[in-house]
């Protein structure tokens, strides 16, 4: 932020203000029930710095005062900490993987689970490939995307499935005609598929796992948490998976220390495989 720009002197870094930081932290975590401290403290730190520029405040330490003195700034903060970036198909070449070597060989199974959903665009787009699968069969089967996030009101907006007319930049016109309704300036995904796809909140960290899911897609989440809360989360996937199961991460993101559990099917787009037996 600007105003941080020049009130931040060069190679000076707001983690040095460790107290204000945890307090801050501590905060969050008893209006939200989300613990931050589990964050990559960089991201977090960036966060709450992009606050403090807008608020023009200078030090963690005056950010913190705010805070405990405006519920609405509290509100902002979390929000801004959850980064909920996606669209749909995000990463073509990936989704195009998916498409054409993943779901046909899942065609069968009838459960999916696309974690830290946001707002739903891969969730949708999941959807849509696998009702595509099904005209190309021409047969149609009762299939759910189980779709969850812990922002509430990021699942509210996915689960209406409107979306402004710029997703025209995202998805092709053969899909916007098939699979979308114009809603003059805006889109909404079409019923077929808004009744495929099952919205809920949920923590991955407190909440059960959804159990005999033969896909999770967790897609551009874990990278923003720290190691060993990214081993926790994929050892959850690893129980919600059947086996042979496929689990499909960011472009940025891998299974790290769990490689015994998962076989990789493709590295550039990170596809992996449940293997049998673990």
């Amino acid at each position: 932020h600007p105003f941080m720009a020049r009130i931040k002197p060069t190679g000076e870094s707001l983690v040095d203000e460790e107290d204000a930081l945890t307090k801050i932290t501590a905060l969050l975590r008893r209006a939200t029930g989300v613990d931050f401290a589990l964050y990559k403290p960089a991201t977090v730190v960036r966060r709450i710095e992009r606050r403090m520029g807008i608020a023009q405040l200078p030090s963690m330490s005056d950010y913190l005062a705010y805070l405990q003195q405006a519920p609405g700034e509290v509100t902002a903060l979390y929000k801004d900490l959850l980064i909920g970036v996606t669209k749909f198909f995000r990463d073509t070449e990936a989704f195009d993987y998916i498409e054409k070597q993943v779901l046909p060989a899942l065609f069968d199974r009838k459960r999916k689970w696309a974690a830290g959903c946001a707002t739903g665009e891969e969730a949708y787009s999941l959807a849509i490939l696998l009702r595509e699968e099904m005209l190309r069969r021409d047969t149609v089967y009762d299939v759910k995307v189980f779709a969850t996030d812990i922002d509430r009101s990021a699942i509210e907006v996915a689960s209406g499935g409107l979306y402004p007319a710029n997703i025209a930049a995202e998805v092709s016109e053969d899909r916007l005609r098939r699979f979308f309704v114009d809603k003059g300036g805006a889109y909404q995904v079409a019923r077929e598929i808004r009744e495929m796809v099952v919205f809920a909140p949920h923590n991955i960290l407190k909440d059960p796992p959804f159990t005999k899911i033969d896909m999770v897609s967790c897609r551009n989440m874990l990278i923003y948490l720290q190691t060993v809360l990214q081993q926790r989360v994929l050892s959850l996937f690893a129980f919600s998976l059947i086996e042979e199961g496929v689990l499909f991460l960011g472009a940025s993101e891998t299974v790290g220390e769990l490689a015994a559990l998962f076989e990789l099917d493709e590295a550039k787009w990170k596809v992996y495989v449940r293997r049998k037996g673990m």
